[in-house]
């Protein structure tokens, strides 16, 4: 299981599901084949950027975010192996 721990965000993917725990009372929690692929938003002028990820959405600070992204790619990975198994054939 890989994990990210950021200020404010919990990450957790498993190969092919994904959890997300914030300061709210409810994680998120979805699997790949259900997904869109992450994304980043531009940075802002104090260097926060955007993420969305199954629905969550969670700002990033600069120095957190080359902690983050290579959970993201291989988040983004799982969900375009996820979607070519699904397309017909």
């Amino acid at each position: 299981m890989d994990e990210v721990i950021l200020r404010t965000i919990v990450i957790q993917f498993d190969g092919r599901v994904v959890e997300v725990f914030g300061n709210s009372a409810e994680a998120m929690r979805g699997h790949v084949a259900l997904m869109r692929e992450p994304s980043i938003g531009k940075p802002d002028y104090r260097g926060r950027s955007e993420i969305h990820v199954h629905g969550c959405r969670f700002g990033v600070d600069a120095d957190e975010l080359p902690k983050l992204l290579p959970l993201l790619d291989k988040i983004t990975a799982a969900v375009r192996a996820a979607q070519s198994e699904r397309q017909p054939r």
